[in-house]
């Protein structure tokens, strides 16, 4: 078991800010805290003194990049919807659809009800077979589409389930067209972003990338995030 008072020990910290820590670790856990604290160390000279505003910031850099990627995942998922919807939605009782969805279709009666409760695993195996001339382009020139597709829901299952990414080990390869292949944190924002409109990949990019800036009002913890913990895209 991890105590708050371990966690304390040998971490800079004002009485101002261990106020406002014992609350936040009551709420938010032991652990993932005193992680960070380890982790650390790997880049501190004096790893017996080991600054509090630094794994705050970090603790809450991790939490920001989390919620721009469910905001595109979940992007992805409408757009996929939207065009099964708008290309389908008149004839959908005559199209032959994958079985999860015809079992929501004749479920809910309704094509935009069945795609709006089928699991997103499922609506990517739909999206693969629908019209090649309504695929989407990311879908059609992939040279690794299953691969980087399944990458992507393992991906958006742990965006989704609020792990902690920055030192999350279960993502899996992405083969990038442009970019070096590999199973990080990076890569599979860059897999993300291949699936996305260009605009909006664009728009991922920059937002992922305004997540390090001070945002903080002077009541807050100070913002010191290690340079070493940011995600660099390109």
């Amino acid at each position: 078991m991890i105590t708050k008072d371990a966690f304390f020990e040998n971490v800079e910290i004002s009485d101002t800010d261990k106020t406002r820590a014992n609350i936040f670790l009551k709420s938010k856990g032991v652990f993932i805290h005193n992680k960070i604290k380890e982790k650390l160390k790997v880049f501190t000279k004096n790893k017996n003194n080991i600054k509090y505003t630094q794994i705050a910031s970090i603790y809450r850099y991790d939490k920001r990049v989390r919620l721009v990627l469910y905001k595109y995942i979940s992007y992805f998922e409408e757009y996929l919807r939207g065009i099964i919807l708008d290309n389908y939605y008149k004839d959908y009782k005559q199209m032959s659809w994958i079985k999860p969805l015809k079992e929501k279709i004749n479920k809910y009666k309704n094509l935009e009800l069945a795609l709006e409760n089928l699991s997103f695993r499922d609506l990517i195996i739909q999206t693969k077979q629908i019209d090649n001339k309504i695929m989407p382009e990311s879908f059609k020139n992939n040279s690794f589409l299953n691969k980087n597709l399944n990458s992507l829901r393992i991906f958006r299952n742990a965006v989704m389930h609020n792990k902690f990414l920055l030192f999350c080990i279960q993502f899996e390869e992405c083969r990038l067209k442009e970019k070096p292949s590999g199973s990080t944190l990076r890569h599979n924002i860059y897999n993300l972003a291949s699936f996305l409109p260009s605009e909006v990949s664009i728009s991922l990019i920059s937002d992922i990338d305004k997540c390090k800036d001070n945002k903080n009002n002077e009541n807050d913890t100070a913002w010191e995030l290690p340079e070493q913990f940011i995600i660099i895209l390109d």
